[in-house]
């Protein structure tokens, strides 16, 4: 994997990988490389990732970047041993081909005399059943060593959770004389419900559909931990309940299977209607033996096959959160006259927040900022719809009225009726500077002119998917030079602090006012500052999401 060796000013350095679409570099502490350096900007620059390529982009900053001594503008590539600084920071970029191969080595095996047969423990061919394997008459408890060298052996055969608590019940059958065999499981770490994960009947292979088993005899082992053998189940007081009765049941074992005694985490349960199958004290012994070796092998197994999926989850969560930065704009707009400037960052690894900037036929710039309800997958699944639809009615010619009215249609057939997504969309004319924009149901972008003014823009109509038939109002707005548009996301003006107060609309408009002067990344940079602050070590509770129009000619 592509890294980063970073060296800092006090001559510590630090290493970090790049595992990501977009890795954001600077000084605040929602970068992805945090640098505490005094001459590096909030947010900085941002390295990203286009198939085997990487990109260095500056984000504005105050100081600039530098890329082997030149001043980075725009976006450029990056190859392996460039050298990035930043302030006094000194990065360089390591590629993949940097990283050091595995070693191959050849293995000689010394000549040796033939092994003992007597101290060997060959394991069985897995061509072979390894139900075969244990005797199916185990008569003294001198067995029961023998018992658990062959238990051992065939459950290192085993290669997930199934097929071990298969081998298992294969070698209950052939260990005792049941003629039902069940095992049940409930999740390592949690008290849930057991769950039935076999459930076999002696010499048949379909598994049993319906299975009954005596509470009484459930809470003997897993509340109080203990085994229970009944030769005449009928006649037992303590287990001769209705269940037992009506089955016709005689025999019964079940044992507990747990590694740590304080935490039962399965039971073995055997029995037979059959009055010559009566189970005895030694049976017992052989059951309590076999479920004390195979318990470590069920735990081992259950926490691989745990891992195994979280590894998986992982997997596909970073597949989505890069499908998802894919979706924002790898860089604003160059548009003679203006600055822009967009920034988000999820509360989650992935978030329902969305903005762009998109070039129409007619020559305009449609730009957009959205937030669909509710957080993590699903709002970032709904987030991927609104992308689509927003770039698919941008490549018409339509009125904004119109575009937005589709949109809508298209979410409301497309969506649950408990979600939504507010939408503030507008269309700049470059030429004159006019932006006609159509509010729904979001936060009133703040517009801060030279004046010394603030205004709110709320033109528009509801949020978008509840309604197919709602109708939007346009409203428009001229930017002078010098004038700044900010549109933001309810995680910049409802974020907390711990004291849970919130940041607010007010202090927004203060941040604007008092940086209207700044260039647009300078202000995104002011907002996150002032936000910081504020939140402190509080965690984000949503998704934070800026986009910044200035015009400066």
């Amino acid at each position: 994997m592509a890294r980063l060796i970073i060296l800092h000013p006090n001559g510590a350095t630090d290493e970090f990988a790049l595992a990501k679409v977009k890795t954001t570099v600077g000084r605040s502490a929602r970068s992805d490389v945090c640098i505490p350096d005094a001459f590096a900007s909030r947010l900085h620059a941002e390295i990203r990732r286009e198939g085997d390529a990487f990109w260095l982009h500056d984000l504005g900053s105050a100081n600039g970047t530098r890329l082997n001594g030149e001043p980075v503008s725009g976006s450029i590539p990056i190859y392996s041993g460039d050298l990035i600084q930043i302030g006094e920071t000194r990065i360089t970029f390591h590629g993949e081909s940097d990283i050091p191969k595995a070693i191959s080595s050849a293995l000689i095996a010394d000549t040796t005399d033939q092994l003992d047969p007597t101290n060997t423990i060959a394991l069985p061919s897995r061509r072979y059943p390894t139900t075969e394997i244990v005797d199916a008459t185990i008569s003294s408890r001198s067995d029961l060593l023998g018992l658990i060298s062959k238990v051992g052996v065939t459950l290192l055969s085993s290669r997930s959770l199934d097929e071990t608590l298969d081998n298992v019940a294969s070698l209950v059958f052939e260990a005792v004389p049941a003629s039902r065999v069940v095992i049940m499981l409930r999740d390592f770490g949690s008290n849930s419900e057991m769950d039935v994960k076999v459930a076999r009947e002696r010499g048949k292979e379909t598994p049993l559909e319906e299975i009954r088993i005596s509470r009484a005899v459930m809470a003997e082992v897993l509340e109080r931990g203990n085994s229970v053998l009944t030769s005449d189940a009928q006649q037992d007081p303590k287990f001769g309940t209705q269940t037992i009765v009506l089955q016709g049941i005689r025999s019964v074992l079940a044992v507990p299977l747990s590694v740590d005694e304080r935490e039962i985490f399965g039971i073995i349960y055997a029995d037979s209607p059959t009055h010559q199958a009566t189970f005895s004290k030694e049976h017992l012994d052989i059951l309590t033996t076999l479920a004390s070796v195979a318990s470590i092998r069920v735990e081992n197994a259950s926490l691989v096959e745990e891992r195994i999926n979280r590894e998986r989850m992982e997997r596909e969560l970073e597949l989505a959160t890069e499908i998802q930065q894919r979706f924002q704009p790898s860089e604003p707009p160059d548009i003679p006259g203006y600055e822009m400037q967009g920034i988000s960052f999820s509360c989650y690894e992935i978030g329902g927040d969305y903005y762009d900037f998109i070039e129409r036929p007619n020559g305009k710039l449609l730009f957009a900022l959205g937030d669909v309800s509710g957080k993590g997958t699903a709002a970032a699944l709904l987030m991927s719809s609104l992308h689509a639809a927003v770039h698919a009615q941008a490549a018409t010619n339509a009125p904004l009225k119109d575009l937005v009215t589709s949109i809508n249609e298209y979410l409301t057939e497309n969506t649950p009726a408990n979600r939504f997504v507010t939408l503030f969309v507008g269309e700049l004319d470059r030429d004159t500077g006019e932006i006609e924009f159509i509010n729904a149901g979001h936060n009133p972008p703040i517009v801060g002119r030279t004046s010394g003014s603030i205004e709110e823009l709320s033109s528009g109509g509801l949020p978008l998917g509840l309604m197919a038939f709602a109708e939007y109002e346009s409203g428009s707005l001229a930017l002078s030079v010098g004038d700044v548009l900010m549109v933001y996301s309810d995680g910049v003006s409802e974020a907390n602090n711990l004291a849970e107060d919130e940041f607010g609309l007010d202090r927004l408009k203060e941040v604007l006012l008092k940086n209207r002067d700044r260039s647009s990344s300078g202000i995104r940079d002011k907002v996150e500052s002032a936000l910081s602050d504020f939140t402190g070590t509080a965690p984000a509770n949503d998704d934070i999401t800026l986009l910044i129009i200035k015009k400066t000619a």
